[in-house]
């Protein structure tokens, strides 16, 4: 973190205001990008050079985001209610209504990867890269859960591209996807002491069955936590409840650091189900149970053999030595037995 000068207003030229404001007009087009690739974000020394000596607008003209293919879908949109919008932020997320266009429920989610309005302090991130990835990945993700019958995700309405104008006629192209808008806080605004214990459990049950699920169909959420998740009351009965996991900015199609390398993806049994038992054994700061720490005040994995008692006999010593910190090998594979 860079603390001698301030990247976002370099040579105190300002970043232009937010946009993204109560009843902006925009309109979009249909965008389908690349696949995600396993690039690194770190700043390069010539994109390290260009920071120290050219404002971060200029920066953003000059550097186009990954390009594809347009599809046939024209949107206008206008913005509702901020969700999520500020600078020094990954993504603008607000509520649209949709003006013209096809047809679709409104009000809708927008998410904007948009990196003029990312922290541009950090001083070893590129912006431009990080976006673009955050972006690819998690229109990856969506398309994969949907086309598989996911219920437990937002619906996804596609992915967009928009030009936004300034003041010396040029314009940049920031790209974002539409999503089903679920009127719940997640769960990291709720009191866990205003759930009592089985409904408590009720709820971890489903959030480990749900990230494990996509896992099983090698997609890897890679930011299970309470900010990540909704839970929405079906009825006025208070135990029927529904997870709804979002933001799949991290999630990667594969199970290894690089999916793509073949022989080190093998290593990790893509298609084969791997047991909450393994990938969600607590240890001291083991994510992501860890960040579940509030909820849960009961024996958790002597819950997880207990909820999970019949994929003992699908678990190898593979499995274990893979899945399982070696601090608790033999603790792991005494109790699968």
């Amino acid at each position: 973190m860079t603390l001698s000068l301030d990247f976002n207003t370099l040579n105190d030229i300002p970043k232009p205001n937010l946009p993204y404001v109560e009843g902006f007009e925009f309109s979009v087009l249909e965008f389908f990008p690349h696949e995600p690739q396993n690039k690194t974000f770190i700043l390069s020394p010539d994109e390290a050079l260009q920071r120290q000596n050219t404002d971060v607008l200029r920066r953003c003209l000059a550097k186009k985001p990954l390009s594809r293919r347009l599809g046939s879908r024209a949107l206008h949109l206008k913005i509702k209610k901020a969700i999520r919008v500020g600078d020094g932020k990954t993504s603008q997320i607000f509520l649209v209504d949709v003006v013209s266009g096809q047809g679709f429920s409104t009000p809708l989610v927008a998410k904007l990867y948009d990196p003029l309005y990312y922290d541009h302090s950090l001083d070893d991130v590129d912006p431009f890269l990080y976006v673009d990835l955050e972006y690819t990945r998690e229109t990856a993700a969506y398309r994969h859960l949907h086309s598989r019958g996911e219920k437990h995700v937002p619906e996804y309405y596609g992915s967009y591209t928009m030009d936004i104008s300034h003041c010396d006629g040029q314009f940049r192209s920031v790209r974002l996807i539409l999503l089903q808008y679920i009127a719940e806080n997640s769960m990291d605004t709720l009191q866990p002491q205003d759930f009592s214990q089985p409904l408590r459990k009720a709820i971890m049950e489903q959030i480990v069955n749900v990230e494990s699920r996509p896992y099983e169909n090698n997609l890897w959420h890679r930011d299970t936590s309470p900010r990540n998740i909704v839970i929405q009351r079906l009825d006025s009965d208070s135990s029927n409840l529904h997870v709804t996991f979002i933001d799949f900015g991290h999630a990667s199609l594969g199970r290894s650091p690089n999916p793509k390398n073949n022989d080190e993806e093998s290593r990790f049994f893509p298609g084969i189900y791997i047991s909450p038992i393994l990938r969600w054994y607590k240890t001291r700061g083991r994510e992501p149970v860890c960040d579940f720490e509030e909820w849960i005040d009961w024996d958790w994995n002597g819950w997880l053999f207990e909820i999970y008692d019949s994929d003992r006999k699908m678990i190898n010593t593979d499995m274990i030595r893979r899945w399982v910190p070696p601090s608790v090998h033999q603790e792991v594979a005494s109790k699968v037995g």
